[in-house]
């Protein structure tokens, strides 16, 4: 085959040309620091990396559901550990209250620390954790229970909802994160608030089986089922705990894969860059010396 200058000097061009395509990659990857700067770079990375952080991206979301719903748990444990205390101290005011010897100054004394302490759990109903109060169910923009001042003494009502608040704390893992009011304080048809102004109304009427019988009772249960709950939660708070291990360890998984198909490995890529540019060099030299006619050789 006749080889003639033009193709000699298209040949040496196009190798010069790409010589500098591959300069210009490896100045590009160690200027940016990044390995794919363009989808033809690595269109199987490019895809690959793309899932990767979506997967971070949706496991700092889950996480951040997870830390929510931690607060919120902790939350409602704390306060039901108060309400704990308050029927402890019921259960020990009914007990003293269903001692016949008590004269009627005595019952009035403790009816009035029962009413303080119906009360204090009045407060402890509408517990709020930030803007959300944690007993209200889906309604968490307001008190899970009002004073009905119409009464004497003002009764309490239920406006909560009876649905718990909800959360998506892992891939496809939704947990209840509260606990309703109507769960922990009774039936709202006859809860605990109720039964405490029987209690009241029994000690003041001195009415010691309704006390020994009814009113203890009722105190006990109440402070079963709130155990039982307390139990519920804290197993609840360890799921989530251990959901957030595991998406910290995935999170460190997925960044260091990231960093393999994306980041550039600075001494691979200098190495590389530095025979690229001897490359370069020699292609130059070549052609200078094969591409040697000027106008001169053709007059």
């Amino acid at each position: 085959m006749r080889v003639t200058d033009n193709m000699l000097h298209m040949g040496l061009t196009g190798n010069i040309q790409k010589a500098l395509e591959r300069l210009n990659t490896n100045y590009t990857r160690l200027s940016t620091g990044k390995m794919i700067n363009r989808p033809s770079d690595d269109p199987v990375g490019l895809i690959m990396g793309m899932r990767l952080k979506k997967g971070i991206t949706e496991g700092a979301q889950y996480k951040e559901n997870a830390n929510a719903a931690l607060a919120l748990l902790n939350s409602s444990d704390y306060a039901l550990d108060e309400m704990t205390k308050v029927l402890h101290r019921l259960s020990e005011l009914a007990v003293k209250g269903a001692n016949e010897t008590n004269d009627q100054i005595s019952l009035e004394a403790i009816a009035q620390e029962v009413e303080e302490l119906r009360n204090h759990l009045y407060h402890i109903a509408n517990t709020k954790q930030e803007n959300t109060y944690i007993f209200a169910g889906e309604r968490t923009n307001q008190p899970a229970y009002t004073l009905d001042n119409t009464s004497d003494p003002p009764s309490v009502e239920w406006q909560g909802s009876t649905a718990p608040l909800k959360a998506e704390v892992g891939t496809g893992i939704i947990m209840e994160i509260t606990v309703t009011g109507d769960r922990i304080f009774g039936d709202p048809a006859n809860d605990f608030f109720a039964q405490l102004d029987d209690f009241i109304e029994h000690l003041q009427n001195a009415n010691y089986d309704e006390i020994s019988n009814t009113d203890l009772t009722n105190i006990q249960n109440r402070l079963d089922e709130v155990l039982k709950v307390r139990g519920e939660i804290g197993a609840k708070v360890n799921r989530i705990e251990k959901n957030i291990e595991r998406m910290d360890l995935m999170n460190i998984n997925f960044k260091e894969l990231l960093s393999k198909i994306e980041d550039t490995d600075y001494a691979e890529v200098t190495m590389d860059l530095k025979m690229q540019e001897s490359v370069y060099q020699a292609a130059l030299a070549t052609s200078a010396r094969i591409i040697q006619n000027t106008l001169v050789n053709y007059i």
